[in-house]
């Protein structure tokens, strides 16, 4: 495990789990498209005013970096192309950079784009693709393809950045399609993250300044992304900072759903408690953010320390809860109450 991780011109300490603001300057990513558009009548445009209060409020609820992303990467998303990309997240990064001491990333897989947001300002590249996109062969390389043209690495070498490397089975548009993990989940995921990392310090990308995602949410099943949340220290074992993103994310509202059904198949209710009952609805966003800041909290304990989140708030009062009841823990007796592990 690693304490610190050297961005662009600082070093950050990774003493305490870090809370990633995210500010998708897009019309139609998952959870929170177009919350910054103009016009939605016209072609998207991004409100930097909107931007700017948004960045405000992640930061006051307890955001210690911000992330800006100008292209979705649900799941069957289709690409905006590069200069759209552009045109969306430059001025956003520079309106943060300009207003804010916090370190702006910048979620994109296209080299150009990293390199653009970094002349703006920005200190990290997150990269979904943890630099397989090849944009002068439009393509994205295999997993284990050897000998590709590193375009994200050089970027990232040449502005002295800070990288977080994500696995992702295939595409946007198809890594959701049937994913396969023939020698298991955590061994592909740990295998891939590995080669990545040793890839990039080949390529003068220095090791500390390289943080790893195990990529829940992209490309894995429903089982596959709680394996590699509860297997999360393994990761460990690669020493370099670990990044988790599960804010929101479709498994959380499987997991919600499933627990619903358990309980009501489980319970039943006399016909005055029933006429009462406010149904749980696991969509709701409300409902959405407990699950993830429940992951978060987690996880944490486990030993994670970079969270990309939708809903700071939340998020940073379950790692204040969590660090509480582990400070209760330390002085109890053994399987006491909560504290049994």
């Amino acid at each position: 495990m690693t304490d610190a991780w050297r961005l662009k011109t600082r070093t950050f300490p990774l003493d305490r789990p870090v809370l990633v603001g995210i500010i998708n300057a897009t019309p139609d990513s998952f959870s929170d498209g177009g919350q910054f558009s103009v016009d939605a009548n016209s072609s998207f445009r991004v409100d930097l005013n909107a931007v700017l209060d948004k960045a405000r409020a992640l930061i006051r609820d307890g955001a210690s970096m911000l992330d800006v992303g100008g292209e979705s990467t649900r799941p069957g998303s289709e690409p905006v192309g590069e200069a759209e990309e552009i045109r969306r997240v430059v001025p956003v990064v520079k309106a943060l950079t300009d207003a804010f001491s916090v370190p702006i990333s910048i979620d994109t897989y296209r080299p150009a784009v990293a390199d653009a947001a970094l002349e703006a300002g920005a200190e990290i590249v997150n990269d979904v693709s943890a630099g397989r996109y090849v944009a002068s062969e439009n393509r994205f390389a295999d997993e284990d393809e050897t000998d590709f043209p590193e375009e994200t690495a050089d970027v990232v070498r040449r502005r002295g950045a800070a990288v977080v490397l994500t696995h992702m089975r295939g595409t946007p548009k198809t890594m959701q399609v049937a994913p396969r993990y023939d020698l298991g989940v955590f061994n592909e995921v740990f295998d891939f993250l590995r080669r990545r990392r040793d890839r990039f310090v080949e390529l003068g990308v220095s090791a500390d300044r390289i943080a790893l995602d195990p990529g829940v949410g992209f490309g894995k099943t429903f089982e596959q992304n709680w394996e590699l949340i509860r297997r999360a220290a393994e990761f460990y074992a690669l020493s370099q900072p670990l990044y988790y993103g599960c804010s929101r994310k479709r498994f959380l509202i499987e997991t919600l759903r499933r627990a619903v059904a358990n309980r009501e198949s489980e319970t039943t209710l006399t016909s005055e408690i029933n006429a009462n009952y406010e149904p749980f609805e696991p969509e709701n966003i409300a409902e959405r953010d407990v699950a993830t800041a429940a992951t978060t909290a987690f996880l944490a304990e486990r030993g994670v320390r970079i969270f990309r989140v939708h809903n700071v708030l939340r998020n940073s009062v379950a790692l204040k809860f969590a660090e509480s009841l582990a400070g209760s823990c330390a002085n109890a007796p053994p399987n006491a109450g909560v504290c049994r592990r």
